[in-house]
């Protein structure tokens, strides 16, 4: 919202008439006077329900360059990486935002200005930024929801990008429907994204916990041997070799 009255004050019009109830947001300008909301220390990423009873917010928190809430079996998570982030920093925050979703059961979606380029999203190009995102996607089982190749980022004078992103859990993927880029004005320099999540009918979603993949990088090798060492049984033996196999594997996981 680049921290614009003017985008702060049009927000609740467009979200009535495009029928929203929940705004995920970057750098807003003040906190809503109704409904349910949540902002990190910094005030630079928030997430607003218009109303609370209706969606009935059941678990949330804040971390170092987002904010999360959770709905039944759906957890959202908004995030802003600033572009005057270093290589360092932008890593800290995103390991930061892995290592939450990595602790959600059920479905996720991930959204924000991540200040990134990445083709899997519609930009022309990826650079070092979009790709370390893409990796912890393919980590986390996350989906790109991006459709098209819309500028989300007009600024006068600059080059039309796409630094906004939204990702979610490849079990959910197909309840994302009508992902679009906005041209209404808003006051700001990015362009709103609007979209379905959800089932079309009265069906409850089923709460499925997505496969996901270790993060490697973040290894200690010598802490996971030493606690499948902490977790062997000494008193018992494997009766077979399949035994043996799923004990060990018993004991990774656990560690």
């Amino acid at each position: 919202m680049h921290r614009s009255t003017t985008a702060h004050l049009l927000l609740p019009q467009i979200m009535m008439e495009q029928e929203a109830d929940i705004a995920v947001l970057s750098e807003q300008y003040a906190s809503p006077s109704v409904g349910w909301f949540i902002e990190d220390p910094s005030s630079t990423e928030a997430i607003w329900c218009k109303d609370n009873t209706k969606l009935q917010v059941t678990n949330s928190g804040t971390g170092n360059g987002y904010v999360w809430m959770r709905s039944q079996c759906l957890t959202i998570i908004s995030c802003y990486l600033t572009p005057s982030d270093n290589g360092a920093n932008f890593q800290a925050k995103l390991d930061n935002i892995e290592d939450t979703a990595r602790q959600i059961s059920g479905h996720t979606i991930i959204a924000g200005d991540f200040n990134s380029k990445a083709m899997e999203c519609g930009s022309r190009t990826t650079n070092p930024r979009g790709q370390r995102i893409i990796d912890m996607a393919a980590r986390l089982g996350l989906a790109v929801a991006n459709v098209g190749n819309k500028a989300t980022f007009r600024s006068p004078g600059c080059e039309g990008t796409i630094p906004d992103i939204t990702l979610v859990s490849e079990s959910y993927a197909s309840k994302i429907r009508e992902w679009t880029v906005l041209e209404d004005y808003n006051g700001s320099d990015h362009q709103y994204i609007t979209y379905c999540a959800g089932e079309t009918n009265a069906n409850a979603t089923k709460c499925i916990k997505s496969s996901r993949k270790w993060n490697t990088s973040k290894l200690d090798k010598a802490k996971l041997i030493a606690k499948i060492d902490e977790e062997q049984p000494h008193h018992e033996e494997p009766s077979s070799a399949r035994h043996k196999v799923e004990m060990t594997l018993r004991r990774i996981t656990q560690a």
